[in-house]
């Protein structure tokens, strides 16, 4: 597989950790290599808990230079799907700096593509919007329905706007028990290497939500 995922969201509070969490893991569990990048260098979750089970580097991309290396990065590792999770400040970064990563994915024949997980706030709607205005060179972006604020259909706001017919899909995103995530966060671990810590009914929940989120990211394999 070649794809450059990037895990969007424009701020904070959306779910873009956990989602990279389920894209880790639902790479990993079809057999695939994977480089993850965390540009939060500020509070790099996700680099801690899963560095101990992928290649991990950490990369702000607030300034260009981080996006030359980021390039950098991904052309060290032709064979790996490159996961990237982006700081909640990124949106304008992204748009500004972003032809570097459009031009290095061209350049490898690779696809570039989106994930933006969404609330139901006007605010999350419009983040989405500023990034679709200026962004380049993706071949996807999905838009994440994070049923962590509700039900599918509670996402009325998005339903009706206008982003809803610019993105490539969107779809509803399954919630992680609050247990479960804590669990996870506290030990600094991914969802594949949890289950001596978690209770034999949080280890249930967790197979539940692994089999609903690989379900749900399907699109990128």
């Amino acid at each position: 597989m070649n794809k450059i995922i990037l895990v969007g969201g424009g701020k904070g509070g959306v779910g873009k950790s956990t989602v990279v969490f389920a894209v880790v893991d639902c790479l990993l569990s079809h057999g695939q290599q994977v480089v993850l990048v965390e540009s939060d260098d500020s509070n790099p979750d996700t680099y801690k808990s899963l560095g101990k089970l992928v290649t991990a580097e950490l990369c702000n991309l607030d300034r260009e230079e981080g996006f030359i290396k980021l390039g950098s990065i991904i052309e060290a590792h032709p064979d790996a799907c490159i996961v990237v999770n982006t700081a909640a400040r990124a949106t304008a970064s992204m748009v500004e700096h972003g032809g570097i990563l459009a031009d290095v994915a061209r350049e490898l024949g690779r696809e570039l593509v989106m994930l933006w997980p969404i609330n139901r706030q006007r605010d999350s709607i419009e983040l989405l919007k500023s990034f679709l205005d200026g962004a380049t060179g993706y071949s996807a972006t999905y838009a994440l329905l994070n049923t962590y604020f509700g039900a599918a259909e509670k996402f009325s706001r998005f339903q009706a706007s206008k982003q809803k017919e610019r993105v490539t899909g969107a779809f509803a995103f399954p919630e992680l028990s609050d247990l479960v995530a804590d669990k996870l966060i506290d030990n600094r671990l991914a969802l594949g290497n949890a289950d001596a810590v978690l209770s034999i009914a949080e280890r249930s929940a967790l197979r539940r939500y692994r089999e609903a989120a690989g379900s749900a990211l399907k699109v990128l394999l």
